[in-house]
């Protein structure tokens, strides 16, 4: 009895040290990735044709592990507007969702200007009320866009951006802010 536990004892600890060796290695650490492959959320100020001053926030998420030859971005974003000209006692509000796809071009390393462009989905809800009356409406439509991030120093991204809405809601939006 003896002999057989010391071989049970014996073989499972032989048949344990290769488990407990591998168990012991790590993975190789990866490389921490670059600004340019990190998502980055900012704050924007808006200007609408048809909306007016606008303020928002906005994601943007490298697309690089999906298409590693390719710059492309995926750029989502709220904004809240504050229309003005509505008669007096009528309360107005006005808000977009965005989701486009930008490319970054290519640009020489000294420049400090990083353009994109690209285009995605838009999509507008517009709300009146007055004294017992309320309407509202929700569209759809396409954007247009196009931009530049500055390179500066620090952890902050500046950028400025060009958009046309086309669909029920159609305005031109300037908009310009800060990614960090």
């Amino acid at each position: 009895m003896r002999k057989l536990l010391g071989s049970l004892l014996l073989v499972s600890t032989v048949a344990l040290i290769p488990a407990a060796a591998v168990a012991q290695r790590r993975a190789p650490a990866r490389p921490a990735a670059s600004g340019a492959q990190r998502p980055s959320f900012g704050v924007q100020l808006d200007w609408g044709s048809d909306s007016d001053f606008g303020i928002g926030g906005r994601g943007v998420f490298p697309l690089k592990s999906l298409f590693p030859k390719t710059p492309l971005d995926a750029i989502v974003s709220f904004d809240y507007y504050f229309p003005s000209g509505a008669p007096t006692g009528t309360s107005v509000h006005f808000w977009e969702i965005n989701g486009n796809l930008a490319y970054r071009f290519r640009v020489p390393p000294r420049t400090s200007l990083l353009p994109y462009a690209g285009g995605g989905l838009n999509i507008a809800h517009g709300s009146a009320s007055a004294g017992g009356a309320s309407a509202s409406s929700t569209d759809v439509g396409l954007n247009l866009l196009a931009g530049t991030t500055f390179k500066v120093k620090g952890n902050l991204t500046p950028f400025a951006e060009f958009r046309g809405v086309v669909g029920n809601a159609n305005q031109v939006v300037l908009t310009g802010g800060v990614r960090f």
